[in-house]
C-alpha cells in the first residue's frame, strides 16, 4: 500500500472513501474551519447517534456514492502519540472492511503534534492496520490481500516542507515493516524456525539489504569459549548459533565508535529440566522477540540508509530437557573469562546475552543495548502494554523511554538495585545464574552487568510482557507484537539526526 501526501483545502467528499478525525461533541466540529465543505454531512449524521467522537469510535457512512469514514480521537488533552497511532489504524481497519482501492485521509489539526509528526503517525497507524498477518493455514482469508493500494494524508495546515514530510512517510513506513517483521518472525513455529534457520534469515537479509552477516556455529562458539551460549543449547538437536550484523552507512564526516544492539533469540524455550507448565509452554516459540526486533532493526536501519555505525548481535539457541541438559549445579565459563554456576536452567536468556555482551565490546562501542523477553517478574510487574528499562546511563536511558513515547510505545525505569547484586554471589563460581523469585528482574539485569564495562553507556530492555497480547487492538492482532522494533528504529533515527 502506497501512501501520498497533499496540501490543500477540504473541497467536500473525495470518492470511493474519505477519513475524517473528530474529537467529542458539536462545538469541536463548528471549530473545524478545514472541514467546512463537509459539516453538513457530518452535522446530519453524527453527535446524536452511536458516534459521539470518544477514542476509537467509528462510523462509515455511505453518501453521494462514496464512503465518509468517522473516527473518533476521544479527548484532546488524552491524546498521546500511542492513543493517535491506534485512531489511524482504527481508520485503516474500517477501509479495509470497505474494501475500497484507494481513500483521502484528512489530517487533524493537532498542535500538539504538528502536521509533519501527524503524518507520520497516521501513515504509522495505518500500515499496521492494513498489513495482512500471515499464518499457515492450507487457505486463508488473510491471504487474500489487500484491495487498498493508495491513501492520500490531506494536510490542511502548514509544514517545513514536502521533504521533511517525505522523511516522515519513509520512517513510518520503515517502522511498519520492521513491526510487521518482527512479528511475522516471532510467530513463526519452533521446528520452523530453529537457530540455524534463524541465522540463515539473518544472511539472506544481509545480502538484500547489503549489510555483513558474521555466523558462529556450534564449534566456533566452543573455540571462542562461549560457555554460557553453548550450555543453554547443548541438549537440543538443533545447536546454537551466534550472528554478528555490521551496518556502516553513508556519511559525510566520521562515523565514530558503533552503537552495539543485542537481541536474545530462544527460539524454543521448554525451560530445560525446570520444565515450564503446559498452559505457557506453547507460546515459547516467541522467546527470540527481541532477536527479531533486532534483525528488524537493521533492515530499517538500512531502508532508511541512516548514517551510522551500527553492530547488532543475535544470541540464538533452544533451551531444551534431555540427556545432555545442562543441570543445576553445573558451572560454566562465559565468553568473558567470569564463571556461572547455573542455579536454574529456565534462566537461560542471561546466559546467552552474557556472551553476546562481551562479544559486543570486542567492537568498542560507545552504547549497548539488549532486548530480552527476558523475565516473568518484569511482565507481572508492568503488564502487557509498558517495557521495563534498566541502565547504568541516564541519558541513553532517557533518549530510549523518549524514542518510544514518540512512536507510542511505552518504557518505565526499574532500578539497578544493587544491594541485590549479594544474591548473585557463588560458593564455587563467580557468580549464579539466579537467585530468588522475588526481585526477578532486577536480579536478571544486575546479572547482565557483570558482563558490561563499568564506563560502557548500557540499557537493558525487558520486553517479557509486551511482547505477545492475549488481547487485539486495531494496530496489533491478538498474538506477537513486534514490540520494541519501532522503537529501537526511532532512537537511531533520532540519533543520526542530533536529537
Amino acid at each position: 500500500m502506497n501512501i501520498e501526501f497533499k496540501r490543500e483545502p477540504v473541497d467536500g467528499l473525495v470518492k470511493p472513501a474519505t477519513v475524517v478525525f473528530l474529537t467529542p461533541g458539536e462545538e469541536a466540529l463548528e471549530s473545524r474551519e478545514e472541514i467546512s465543505s463537509i459539516k453538513p454531512f457530518l452535522r446530519d449524521h453524527l453527535f446524536s447517534g452511536a458516534f459521539k467522537g470518544e477514542y476509537l469510535d467509528s462510523l462509515p457512512l455511505y453518501l453521494n456514492g462514496g464512503w465518509l469514514v468517522a473516527v473518533g480521537l476521544g479527548q484532546g488533552a488524552r491524546l498521546t502519540e500511542e492513543r493517535y497511532i491506534e485512531a489511524a489504524a482504527q481508520a485503516g481497519q474500517k477501509l479495509k472492511e470497505l474494501k475500497v482501492n484507494q481513500a483521502v485521509v484528512i489530517l487533524p489539526p493537532t498542535a500538539k503534534f504538528g502536521q509533519e509528526k501527524t503524518a507520520e503517525l497516521t501513515a504509522l497507524g495505518l500500515k499496521l492496520a492494513i498489513t495482512p498477518r500471515n499464518d499457515y493455514k492450507s487457505s486463508s482469508k488473510d491471504r487474500e490481500g489487500v484491495s487498498l493500494k493508495t491513501i492520500t494524508l490531506q494536510m490542511t495546515q502548514s509544514y517545513d516542507s514536502n521533504l521533511s514530510v517525505k522523511a516522515a512517510l519513509d520512517r513510518a513506513t520503515a517502522m511498519a515493516k520492521a513491526q510487521q517483521l518482527t512479528r511475522e518472525l516471532t510467530e513463526r513455529p519452533a521446528n520452523l524456525l530453529t537457530p540455524k534457520v534463524m541465522a540463515n534469515i539473518c544472511e539472506d537479509f544481509g545480502q538484500k539489504h547489503s549489510f555483513s552477516v558474521t555466523i558462529w556455529d556450534e564449534h566456533k562458539l566452543a573455540s571462542e569459549k562461549c560457555g554460557c551460549l553453548l550450555a543453554v543449547g547443548q541438549a537440543s538437536h538443533n545447536p546454537p548459533r551466534m550472528v554478528i550484523m555490521e551496518y556502516i552507512g553513508k556519511s559525510g564526516g566520521s562515523l565514530g565508535a558503533p552503537r552495539a544492539i543485542i537481541g536474545k533469540g530462544v527460539t524454543f524455550d521448554s525451560g530445560g529440566l525446570f520444565l515450564k507448565p503446559a498452559d505457557n509452554i506453547a507460546h515459547m516459540k516467541g522467546d527470540m522477540s527481541g532477536a527479531a526486533a533486532v534483525l528488524s532493526l537493521m533492515v530499517g536501519v538500512t531502508e532508511l540508509n541512516l548514517p551510522i555505525h551500527l553492530v547488532a548481535i543475535l544470541a540464538l539457541a533452544e533451551n531444551m530437557p534431555g540427556g545432555a541438559a545442562v543441570k543445576p549445579g553445573d558451572i560454566v565459563v562465559s565468553l568473558s573469562g567470569q564463571t556461572v554456576e547455573i542455579t536454574n536452567t529456565d534462566a537461560e536468556g542471561r546466559l546467552l546475552l552474557a556472551d553476546a555482551l562481551s562479544l559486543a565490546q570486542r567492537y568498542d562501542p560507545y552504547c549497548l543495548i539488549d532486548v530480552a523477553t527476558l523475565t516473568g517478574a518484569c511482565a507481572v510487574a508492568l503488564g502487557e502494554n509498558c517495557a521495563g528499562v534498566f541502565s547504568n546511563h541516564d541519558y541513553l536511558r532517557n533518549d530510549v523511554i523518549k524514542a518510544g513515547r514518540e512512536v507510542g510505545e511505552d518504557f518505565w525505569p526499574l532500578p539497578l538495585y544493587e544491594p541485590y547484586a549479594e544474591l548473585l554471589k557463588s560458593d564455587l563460581a563467580d557468580l549464579k545464574n539466579w537467585a530468588a523469585r522475588s526481585g526477578g528482574a532486577i536480579h536478571a539485569a544486575l546479572f547482565l552487568k557483570k558482563f558490561v564495562k563499568d564506563e560502557l553507556p548500557w540499557v537493558h530492555i525487558d520486553i517479557a510482557g509486551t511482547a505477545r497480547k492475549g488481547k487485539s487492538s486495531p494496530s496489533c492482532p491478538e498474538g506477537p507484537t513486534g514490540f520494541g522494533a519501532r522503537t529501537l528504529l526511532k532512537l537511531l533515527s533520532n540519533s543520526a539526526s542530533g536529537q
